[in-house]
């Protein structure tokens, strides 16, 4: 089986997390040094000095920098960097699930829980139901996608519908027309 996700991957997205985190309270340090620095400065003037509203200035400035960098940082960079390692936890200690389905068809990429994934859609044969029903399977945009063509039969390994190892073990090629001919004949919801 080809494997997306192994042991390294875990422990680089922890050092990515880390390194991130690293580095904002580096710049949360210089942001309090300048703050120190200005205290100092401002009460070592003499008593209604011309000099008294540049250090004033200097820590509002810094403060307003500072909360917006903050929002940023946090709020776009490290947080992307956590979801991606709490994914790839659940990822080696989560419950997995093997299936074998056909590969129908790419759709757009997707956004989920801040990571960007393929989106791959499978038909699966439904017990319950005696028909094939589509499902989205998601793989990591980070990594190589997989080169599925239309009617592959594959075996693959998910955990939370995010694809960690697969395997091409055939192919159909009616399987493809059919199926858009059973769609097409299906009839559509209206509004």
């Amino acid at each position: 089986m080809n494997v997306i996700f192994n042991d390294d991957d875990l422990i680089n997205a922890f050092k990515q997390k880390q390194r991130i985190w690293y580095a904002y309270f580096g710049v949360l340090a210089v942001f309090v040094a300048l703050c120190i620095a200005c205290i100092v400065y401002y009460v070592s003037l003499p008593y209604e000095d011309p000099m008294q509203p540049i250090p004033i200035w200097i820590v509002c400035v810094a403060s307003c920098l500072f909360v917006i960098f903050s929002y940023i940082f946090l709020g776009i960079k490290f947080q992307r960097a956590r979801k991606y390692y709490k994914i790839i936890s659940y990822i080696s200690v989560g419950l997995k699930q093997v299936n074998e389905s056909k590969f129908l068809r790419y759709e757009e990429p997707e956004l989920k829980d801040s990571v960007d994934y393929y989106v791959l859609i499978m038909s699966e044969w439904s017990k319950k139901k005696s028909e094939y029903m589509d499902r989205k399977i998601y793989c990591d945009k980070e990594k190589p996608r997989p080169e599925f063509q239309g009617g592959d039969i594959v075996r693959y390994l998910t955990q939370g519908n995010i694809m960690v190892e697969y395997e091409v073990v055939g192919h159909d090629d009616e399987f493809v027309g059919e199926k858009r001919k059973e769609d097409e004949n299906r009839p559509k919801i209206q509004f």
